[in-house]
């Protein structure tokens, strides 16, 4: 059996897994460990910043998946410009 998946969280993941999105972590959030981000701790950052306890909520949250919204938004500018938009 499969399980039904809501497009916002196939979205968070996506971006999760970028390792792109990974970098602009780094650059934006360093982890105090001084490691890099990885798939896993973007996913847990997204979590934190969306005020989630898992990216399944962002579909029954819409305060949450505006959030997402918004750094799905930040991120594609910096992917763009390989800068932080200021």
């Amino acid at each position: 059996m499969t399980e039904n998946v809501h497009p916002i969280e196939d979205h968070a993941k996506a971006l999760a897994d970028d390792n792109r999105f990974c970098e602009w972590l780094d650059t934006i959030d360093a982890l105090d460990s001084g490691w890099p981000h990885s798939h896993y701790t973007a996913r847990r950052w997204i979590e934190e910043q969306c005020d989630v306890e898992s990216l399944g909520r962002l579909a029954t949250d819409p305060v949450a998946a505006a959030s997402l919204d918004q750094i799905a938004r930040r991120f594609a500018v910096w992917d763009k410009n390989q800068e932080l938009d200021l």
